[in-house]
């Protein structure tokens, strides 16, 4: 290729690339370049006056004082809350993504009724996630929550403050109404990988011997695996940012028992009015955000399977 058609080829792309460049900088760069500036400074939001502080929010937030001769984190919340989103995360992970690759997996096989099925998984996911959380409210409701009557009817008793109001228990109804409300999508989303696979490479196996986990193991995971790996990142994201549903069953008042990072973000910045702090958590969700699916995706590299 000449000069001249190399030179006319990069004017090309950058003419094509120039306005999704522009968009993606004025609507994703420029906001995290600002988040980071607001977070080195003392501001509650609305003053005109800000105080530069420099690293002081972070060295707050991540930070570590002698207290009773013990070492205790100056912001104790932030690790708590950073905990619970941890719990979200693992948890749906172990449950979530073996569920959905095995459902995914039963409904590829045409089962008798496998499109209402899907569409039944798949409901949760399409209703908001306040009704969901105001749906759920009442399923544990300490008085008449239909979790009660199951607990009580096989001889049980049900926590007395409810299981919501129960240390021990209130982030684990959470958790398990998130995975109820996603775990649709990633069934969907496994199935749709599931069935690009052709056929004839099940019907070989099966020529060959190969039982249905060695089909499973051998042709299903690998052949789904990209699709596998963004199902797994996804997961890890919505746990992070896990707000709204945290937010509506704790009646707008999590404690610390059911704190998440984004809740006390925006306790920090519409509560207390530390508008500086809050961004300072935000910048730390998105560095974990983007360490974590870094890490993982390093962790999953594979070679790409030939189909």
């Amino acid at each position: 290729m000449s000069s001249a058609a190399k030179r006319d080829k990069i004017k090309t792309l950058i003419l094509f690339l120039s306005p999704a460049a522009v968009l993606y900088s004025v609507f994703f760069l420029f906001p995290m370049a600002q988040a980071f500036y607001i977070a080195l400074f003392r501001w509650s939001g609305m003053s005109p006056n800000r105080e530069f502080i420099g690293f002081a929010n972070f060295k707050k937030l991540l930070g570590f004082e002698m207290s009773g001769g013990a070492t205790v984190p100056t912001d104790p919340m932030f690790w708590k809350a950073l905990l619970h989103n941890f719990e979200f995360m693992i948890i749906s992970l172990v449950v979530v993504i073996p569920l959905a690759l095995f459902i995914g997996s039963v409904l590829s096989r045409k089962v008798w009724g496998s499109g209402t099925y899907r569409a039944l998984y798949l409901f949760p996911n399409m209703i908001s996630v306040v009704a969901v959380a105001v749906l759920w409210s009442f399923v544990y409701h300490p008085q008449f929550g239909v979790l009660n009557v199951l607990v009580e009817g096989v001889g049980l008793k049900p926590p007395l403050n409810g299981w919501l109001g129960e240390p021990k228990t209130a982030l684990f109804c959470m958790i398990a109404t998130s995975i109820w409300y996603g775990l649709g999508f990633y069934i969907v989303l496994l199935l749709a990988g599931i069935q690009s696979i052709p056929s004839s490479y099940y019907e070989a196996a099966s020529i060959d011997g190969a039982g249905s986990w060695q089909q499973f193991k051998n042709i299903t995971i690998p052949l789904v695996w990209d699709i596998l790996k963004l199902a797994i990142v996804y997961l890890i994201i919505n746990t992070i940012n896990i707000f709204g549903l945290v937010y509506v069953m704790t009646d707008a008042h999590p404690t610390e028992h059911t704190h998440t990072l984004l809740t006390y973000l925006y306790q920090k910045a519409f509560s207390e009015s530390d508008f500086g702090y809050a961004t300072a958590i935000g910048v730390m969700v998105f560095v974990l955000i983007f360490s974590i699916s870094l890490v993982s995706l390093r962790l999953m590299k594979r070679e790409a399977v030939e189909m």
